[in-house]
């Protein structure tokens, strides 16, 4: 399969991937902020394109609902609502649905965000599906499985905590099986429940840094699945912890010490910073896109 790692066009933080498997069907992860829309539907158009693939999206997952991950989806929903005619199709968009008053255990400066994923969702045209842990989708050698879904009774750093775990299993041929854990945003105390669910199973080639590569799950998780790459969703001025140019690397986030931990795995770090990045599980080679 190849993983495409989408770039965020505005400076704001996001996350956004674009799967595309072996018997040429399309799977998205996320997807951005509604600012990284045009870029997600170039890229998606470009990859059909390449890759003999009908412009359509057979699965859309989403991790949680935090602006960043749904953007795109609500601004392409609207879109589709309005008539636009130059949109992919959309077979399935798979979320875990939380109710509205969910949100008032959301930080108050991003609690709206909830509500305002919901009211898309109720009115939305394409095919919607809730995620369920054990779930599996399967994609000629590509299996899809969610490891877990949405915990409402953690309620400590609530919208991220919220985010559904996936793994991708691909079968290769003459290789080993390859593993990719995508993380969402999850943090220290979803990490802890993923730990406990999964007690020495959690061994991939790869992983999505959760919470865009810090203060999401603490080192044990990542010490678990000990990636040999790592996908960092992660803008210039969180990477390096620059809040001001003048005082590189004094920042208030903890992507340095982060970083140190994956480092200290052997961790080879992917991130998509000028351009979007295409991952080829077959050869693991990265490959930045025009």
């Amino acid at each position: 399969m190849k993983i495409i790692q989408l770039k965020n066009y505005t400076p704001t933080q996001m996350t956004g991937f674009i799967v595309v498997t072996d018997d040429r069907r399309i799977v998205v992860v996320d997807g951005g902020n509604v600012a990284d829309t045009a870029g997600f539907l170039a890229r998606l158009k470009k990859t059909a394109a390449q890759y003999g693939c009908e412009y359509r999206i057979d699965l859309w997952l989403l991790t949680h609902p935090h602006d960043d991950h749904y953007g795109v989806f609500r601004r392409v929903s609207q879109l589709e609502r309005m008539g636009n005619t130059d949109l992919p199709t959309v077979d399935c968009f798979a979320y875990f649905p939380l109710p509205d008053r969910f949100g008032a255990k959301e930080h108050p400066v991003l609690g709206w965000q909830l509500p305002e994923l919901n009211a898309e969702l109720a009115v939305t045209r394409f095919p919607l599906l809730a995620l369920e842990k054990g779930q599996h989708f399967i994609f000629g050698s590509l299996d899809i499985e969610v490891l877990r879904v949405s915990n409402q009774n953690i309620t400590v750093n609530t919208f991220n905590n919220a985010s559904c775990v996936l793994r991708f299993t691909e079968k290769r041929p003459g290789a080993a099986d390859f593993r990719w854990i995508v993380l969402g945003d999850l943090g220290v105390e979803g990490g802890g429940e993923l730990l406990s669910l999964y007690p020495g199973q959690l061994k991939a080639d790869a992983v999505q840094m959760a919470h865009h590569g810090q203060n999401g799950v603490d080192r044990p998780v990542y010490e678990a699945i000990a990636p040999r790459f790592a996908f960092w969703t992660t803008p210039d001025w969180l990477w390096t912890n620059t809040i001001d140019p003048a005082n590189p690397g004094k920042g208030p986030w903890q992507t340095l010490v982060v970083r140190e931990w994956l480092e200290a795995l052997g961790t080879a770090p992917i991130r998509a910073s000028a351009a979007d990045l295409e991952f080829d599980t077959l050869t693991e080679t990265v490959t930045a896109l025009e």
